[in-house]
């Protein structure tokens, strides 16, 4: 079984089972994050004292303010759904650092209008596990502009309800016959060889975000 297979296969689960500690989201905290990042079609739930990340109610997504703070947004964009529907992870199990990795990949390739590639971003970053919690990490390009930690990261979320797309709205355990990962075609090989020779700055990467549309299937190319 590939490592990332069985890293999927456990993650869902120990996602559900893990104790995460109590939503410390104070009320400032919540109408702060409601006013800068829940937009029109979206709603936000103030999460009591005793929920915890790992349980929304039903059609809801918990989503961490510091996800927020690195780049998610919504509505999500559609290669972000993209990456959660392949990884059957939600928006929680990703750490800060993963997410802003996966946001500046992809402000990356609409900034050069290169189609967005989850190919690529496999050979490019490491997938891992802890406790349910997924960890991108430079795989064959060093990553700058991250974080050193994130500080509870876990306690501050808010639970939103909206139109996310096609996405889980909870942790997906697939099968091992289901798990077929994308292959990298010929004329990605050169994109990837051209990625081994960069630096990724994450901060420099996602910080004009907003003004970069993104590349249609057709639309771009698929090297620099």
């Amino acid at each position: 079984m590939p490592a990332e297979n069985e890293g999927r296969a456990h993650c869902a689960e120990a996602f559900r089972k893990h104790l995460f500690p109590s939503c410390t989201l104070t009320l400032d905290e919540y109408n702060l994050t409601v006013d800068r990042f829940i937009p029109a079609g979206f709603s936000a739930r103030n999460p009591g004292n005793h929920d915890k990340v790992n349980a929304p109610g039903a059609g809801e997504l918990a989503i961490p303010y510091e996800h927020f703070e690195v780049g998610f947004c919504l509505p999500l964009w559609p290669e972000i759904r993209q990456a959660l529907r392949y990884y059957g992870v939600v928006p929680a199990q990703l750490n800060p650092n993963s997410v802003a990795i996966l946001v500046a990949f992809i402000c990356y390739m609409r900034s050069e209008r290169i189609e967005f590639s989850l190919s690529i971003f496999r050979k490019l970053f490491n997938f891992r596990a802890k406790g349910g919690v997924v960890f991108f990490s430079g795989q064959l390009l060093k990553t700058t502009g991250l974080a050193n930690k994130h500080h509870h990261w876990g306690e501050k979320f808010v639970f939103v309800t909206g139109d996310f797309g096609n996405i889980p709205l909870q942790p997906v355990q697939y099968e091992n016959a289901a798990y077929k990962p994308p292959t990298l075609g010929s004329r990605e090989s050169a994109l990837l060889e051209f990625f081994g020779t960069k630096e990724f700055d994450v901060l420099f990467l996602w910080r004009d975000f907003d003004s970069l549309p993104p590349v249609h299937p057709g639309e771009g190319t698929v090297s620099p």
